[in-house]
Parts: structure tokens; sequence; C-alpha cells
């Protein structure tokens, strides 16, 4: 073999060898960036994982957000509508005593409208019942004046400082125009009768008018007071006698 032939398979030897270096180094070359690759899909599979949970937190923490803020705002316009109610309730109510308050007004009104009119009914009632009164008690006074005139010779005068004057005739035997009399008043501060002055000057007169005041009974004084004229008068007579 020539030396040309020698260099020629020399030259095909060292292609193979190269072709078996080449796709060696291209295997691990191809297998290396085959698992740089893959980890690089994994990282990037987690972190796109992580960011889907993240962002599906976010949607859940926006959607409770979003619920609790439709509920706060119904519980709001539910409130807003209960106080609306209690409002036009009270509205309402206020109304109704305005109304109740007017209607009690014009009641009252017409009522004091009405209280002129009553007042002088009334008036003139009192009127008529203070001169049938009168009347009668002028009778009254009259026949009673006359019977103590007639019959026990009494005569009643007002005297000043609003004292009263008892004068009784009819009670001498010997002189029955002869006069025996008592003047008696009330004292202001003690609201008790007393005696002013009494002619003859008898005894006997305190036990009568304390009474009088007991007992308030002018008619019981008057008799009492008579008889104590008729006892002295008819004493001294029977001392006379003897």
């Amino acid at each position: 073999m020539d030396k040309t032939g020698h260099q020629g398979i020399q030259a095909l030897q060292l292609e193979y060898h190269l072709n078996i270096i080449k796709e060696k180094y291209k295997k691990e070359f191809s297998d290396h960036l085959t698992e740089n690759f893959e980890n690089s899909l994994k990282e990037a599979d987690l972190q796109l994982q992580n960011f889907v949970n993240l962002a599906s937190e976010y949607a859940e923490i926006y959607n409770s957000a979003k619920r609790e803020s439709l509920r706060r705002q119904r519980e709001k316009k539910k409130e807003g509508r209960n106080k609306m109610k209690d409002l036009n309730s009270m509205i309402y109510q206020q109304e109704s005593n305005l109304q109740q308050i007017e209607t009690k007004n014009e009641q009252i009104q017409t009522r004091l409208g009405q209280v002129p009119n009553q007042i002088q009914e009334h008036k003139e009632e009192i009127s008529l019942v203070r001169e049938a009164a009168k009347a009668i008690n002028v009778d009254f006074y009259a026949n009673a004046v006359k019977m103590f005139q007639d019959r026990l010779g009494l005569t009643i005068e007002k005297t000043k400082g609003k004292k009263m004057k008892l004068i009784f005739t009819r009670i001498d035997p010997n002189d029955h125009n002869k006069q025996f009399w008592i003047i008696f008043g009330i004292d202001s501060s003690t609201k008790q009768y007393y005696v002013h002055e009494i002619v003859p000057n008898i005894s006997g007169i305190q036990p009568v008018i304390d009474q009088m005041n007991q007992s308030g009974n002018l008619r019981t004084f008057v008799k009492d007071v008579r008889n104590l004229f008729l006892n002295y008068t008819n004493n001294s007579v029977d001392k006379l006698q003897k």
C-alpha cells in the first residue's frame, strides 16, 4: 500500500473517531440542556402554581371583603328603613296627639265660650235664691221681733263697736214699761261672747254668757237673761213686801 492510501485510511479513522466524539458530546450537551430545561419548567410550573394560589387567595379575600361590604350595606339600608319606619310612626303618633290636643282645645274653647252664659245663669239663680231667702228671712225676723216685743217685751238694737243691746220690758209687775237691758259683743281675738254692760247690775250673768259661748244658742241666752231679770225683780218685790 502506498503512502497515499495509508493516509486515506488514517483520515477515515480520524473522521470516525471525530464523529464518535461529536455524538458523545452532543448527547451529553443535549442531556444537560434537557435536564436544565425540565428543571426550569418545573420551577416555572412551581412559580405559576404559587401565583395561581396567591391569585386564588387574593380573589377569596376580595370576594369576602365584597360580601362583607354588601352585608354591611344591606344592614345599613335595613337599619335606615327601620329608622325611617320608626320616624314615620313617631310622626304619625305626634300628628295624632296634636289632633287630639286640637280637638280638646276646641272643646275647651267651646266650653269657655259657654262659661260667661253659665256664670250669668248661675248669678241669676243665686240672685233669685238670695232674694227668696231675704224675703223669707225678713218675714221670719219680722215675725220673731214682733213675737218678742208682744210676748216678752224684748227690743233688739245694734250699738257702736258691733255690739248688741237686748232691752226687756214687762219684767217689773209694778211697771211693765220699766227697761232692763244687757249689751254684749264678740271678742275679735278669742271669738268669745262677753258682757259689756248690764242694767241693773245683777249677779249670775257669767254662767249664762259661758253657756252661750259653748252652745252658741242665742235663743237660750235671751231666755236665761230674762229669767235673771225676773228673779232679780221678784226678789226685790219680796223684800219690799216683807
